[in-house]
């Protein structure tokens, strides 16, 4: 019983912090789209007619119906959040689909890019730093150090563009778009990955410098150990919770960078619906999406979260703060003041 309350005292907040997120945000996409001039309904037939169009009153209130649009701002604020709780995001105004359907279908071509992105850029930055701490010359290490900002300075356009003209067109190897063959998610997530892998790297560098300024790591190398051990043991776990924090901001990164992606690639996805549903002026589907891309990063949020335990033992509920003699891999300090101690004269402090 006592260790079921700690865990919904850990777990709690946290859900808490999600339902906020998401509802947060439906709140705010509900009252944009509302504040936009104009009736998103004529709007809609109007993109769709291509010019002013006359539509029959009671047509145009059937229509104000089905998208939720009918009744006070109160009254469609909350019919749509009880509509929501459900699971019910509405119709769209263009094709008269439920939204629902509309994203279920493009879904799984989405996940495949950003799932497939995410790997690669985190895998290739993971291998990079390693390298680059590792590495015995020094100007090695700093060329190592500076090439993954590259990928967030070629914007994704252009970056995709080169894949194509260069695997598709000169050595036929991967389709350059589309999205009914399994090889065509390659070179959309490549593109997506640079970006997403310089981001990370930057992150993740810069928790390894961090941790081998550390004290343990000077005890270990005074031991001894080499540079592949000491990254391995010391160094590696203890950047990995900062490093982990920015893999959840990358999942909110890659909802929006697939619509660029998906855009070059002629592939059908959740950012080439949102594009078109600008177009469309179709604001049921905006909202949609939006709600829906909220639920994954704040998910992926929560989920990041509650990994910090399994990562860092001093942070599992019962687990006392760290003390000085406490011996953990995580805070050897104390064995390098001894080790310090052990070199200086007993007599005046000087060292031997």
């Amino acid at each position: 019983m006592a260790r079921a309350g700690t865990a919904l005292r850990l777990v709690g907040p946290k859900v808490l912090q999600f339902a906020f997120v998401v509802w947060a945000t439906y709140t705010v996409t509900f009252l944009l789209v509302r504040v936009l001039p104009g009736d998103p309904v004529l709007a809609a037939l109007a993109v769709q007619s291509g010019d002013a169009t006359t539509v029959d009153p009671e047509q145009l209130a059937a229509l104000r119906e089905a998208a939720g649009l009918d009744g006070s701002l109160l009254e469609q604020y909350l019919g749509q959040l009880g509509a929501l709780l459900t699971g019910d995001l509405g119709t769209s105004l263009a094709t008269g689909r439920p939204v629902v359907d509309m994203i279920a279908a493009v879904v799984p071509g989405s996940l495949a890019v950003a799932g497939l992105a995410l790997v690669i850029g985190v895998g290739t930055s993971v291998v990079l730093a390693f390298l680059a701490s590792i590495a015995p010359w020094r100007w090695l290490r700093d060329l190592l150090v500076q090439l993954p900002p590259l990928g967030v300075a070629v914007p994704a356009f252009v970056t995709g563009l080169i894949l194509i003209s260069v695997f598709s067109f000169s050595l036929g190897l991967l389709p350059a778009s589309g999205s009914r063959s399994g090889d065509s998610v390659i070179l959309p997530a490549i593109t997506l990955a640079f970006p997403v892998g310089a981001i990370f790297f930057q992150v993740f560098i810069t928790a390894i410098r961090e941790a081998e300024s550390s004290g343990y790591v000077f005890t270990a190398e005074a031991k001894g150990l080499g540079r592949v051990a000491v990254f391995g043991r010391h160094v590696l776990r203890n950047a990995l919770l900062p490093s982990v924090t920015s893999i959840g901001l990358l999942i909110g990164y890659l909802a929006g960078g697939t619509a660029v992606v998906e855009t070059v690639f002629s592939r059908e996805g959740i950012g080439r619906l949102v594009v078109s549903a600008v177009l469309a002026r179709d604001v049921s589907v905006i909202q949609g999406v939006i709600i829906v891309v909220a639920v994954v990063y704040a998910l992926a949020a929560l989920l990041v979260d509650l990994s910090y335990p399994l990562i860092d033992p001093r942070l599992r509920p019962g687990k006392a703060a760290p003390k000085a003699t406490a011996p953990s891999t995580f805070s050897i300090a104390p064995e390098a003041d001894a080790l310090s101690a052990s070199t200086q004269d007993p007599q005046n402090g000087a060292a031997k």
